[in-house]
């Protein structure tokens, strides 16, 4: 019991790559539900050349408000429309202040309640449950510092998450876009799993401190183009690698 499968559909950064989608990671679970920790622009398509069934996404939840994080939600709406989706509610977590204007987005899109027999149900990103046990804490990262008083003044977003799933004593961490490496401090601590982005800080430098940490094992997404050489070929002491787009780890 417990067992849930991750797959990274989108492993890429804000600057757009030809071989690396936007963000998009789901954990698949032994019942067939599907839960989506951020959308990214082509994530419906990234999950379906995975072998996903996006009709069985239970729940998306939307870390913060960069547009390679959450501009694939239209789309994936209005896929399961296409799709014929069936009667049944999904969840959808998004930053504070944020549902009116995803609503909106959705309307836009020309997605209308009440010609499909599926429901979504906005909330704000916080704490929430998942199949097999496991439960989705969150904790706030640096991230957008650098705007955020930008995004004040003009009533935007100012907040990032990352994601911290639990299962009894058992923890991974899912860093999403982080400021700074001292952002995962204490968070990481014993995780058997992180999968952590490596565009907004040195490999190395996270490297060390997930095996200081007690890390089992660490995986780099949100990888920038070109920056693929700037990961040491050689780090003791830590299972690591380097993400591409459809690869997939089972937590059991």
């Amino acid at each position: 019991m417990g067992a849930m499968t991750l797959t990274l559909h989108g492993t890429g950064a804000g600057t757009p790559s030809g071989h690396r989608m936007a963000s998009a990671l789901s954990a698949r679970f032994g019942d067939g539900g599907v839960v989506l920790f951020d959308a990214g622009e082509g994530c419906s398509r990234a999950m379906i050349r995975d072998g996903i069934d996006i009709n069985r996404i239970t729940t998306v939840a939307i870390s913060h408000m960069h547009a390679d994080h959450w501009c694939g939600l239209p789309g994936l709406v209005t896929g399961w429309s296409a799709l014929k989706r069936g009667a049944g509610e999904i969840e959808i977590f998004v930053p504070v202040g944020r549902v009116p204007f995803l609503e909106r987005a959705l309307i836009e899109s020309l997605h209308f309640d009440d010609m499909v027999e599926f429901r979504l149900r906005f909330r704000e990103l916080d704490a929430f449950e998942m199949q097999e046990g496991w439960r989705v804490e969150t904790f706030t990262t640096t991230h957008l510092a650098r705007v955020e008083e930008h995004a004040r003044a003009h009533g935007a977003a100012d907040r990032a998450l990352g994601y911290v799933l639990r299962n009894g004593p058992r923890r991974v961490v899912l860093s999403q876009d982080i400021g700074r490496a001292t952002d995962l401090s204490g968070v990481i601590d014993g995780a058997e799993l992180v999968v952590c982005e490596s565009a907004h800080a040195e490999p190395g430098e996270i490297l060390a401190m997930a095996r200081e940490a007690g890390v089992r094992r660490l995986i780099f997404t949100h990888v920038s183009p070109g920056r693929e050489g700037s990961f040491s070929e050689r780090f003791d002491g830590i299972e690591w690698s380097v993400a591409r787009d459809g690869d997939s780890v089972v937590v059991a």
